[in-house]
């Protein structure tokens, strides 16, 4: 057993970081999918986060996410400013953003449920923090579940979502978090 991987109990032992357990699953999907055979590109059945914001059904890409974290029971509030940035908190020594991304998008507060989580995202050296209702967990589309038109998309959301689904009667939006961390209305978070 030259190439044999050897791990130790206690390395067996250690509980997984749900990201990490999405990014298997991912990889397992994209080992087992019949790619050439449908004739559809690796990049076209990429999966993405699924997550609910209100009552929509969002689609995060992978390669924006740095991880999800549970709701900080320390969120410093930062006077002076919108009431979306909920204020900051220390994320292993690094200070990241908290914000409410449904009270930025449509001015209504989330409600801090159990299941509600943050989904980090990171532009260049920065991390900022996005409140969501709740992790789905992955969700994988191909061209064929892809809508033709964004009409039906609501205002507030339509400038960061950039393409959307239909898959067993559900519409789900891929949202661009490059988009909203470029938005001056979100980086000027100033009353």
């Amino acid at each position: 057993m030259a190439d044999a991987e050897i791990t130790s109990p206690a390395a067996a032992l250690q509980p997984l970081h749900p990201f990490d357990v999405l990014l298997q699953l991912e990889q397992r999907i994209r080992e087992r999918a019949p790619v050439e055979a449908a004739g559809m590109q690796l990049s076209e059945i990429r999966g993405r986060l699924a997550l609910r914001l209100s009552s929509w059904n969002l689609l995060f890409s992978m390669d924006d996410v740095a991880e999800i974290i549970p709701v900080p029971r320390n969120i410093t509030r930062v006077p002076g400013v919108k009431r979306w940035l909920l204020g900051i908190a220390n994320l292993r020594g690094k200070v990241i953003s908290v914000s409410d991304l449904r009270d930025f998008l449509i001015e209504r507060p989330t409600q801090r449920l159990p299941g509600s989580q943050i989904v980090v995202v990171r532009a260049g050296d920065w991390d900022y923090g996005l409140m969501v209702d709740e992790i789905v967990g992955m969700r994988h589309f191909g061209p064929q579940h892809r809508t033709p038109s964004l009409d039906a998309v609501e205002a507030n959301l339509r400038p960061y979502v950039i393409e959307a689904f239909l898959n067993d009667n559900q519409h789900w939006l891929a949202f661009n978090t490059g988009k909203l961390l470029a938005d001056p209305r979100f980086l000027n978070a100033a009353n």
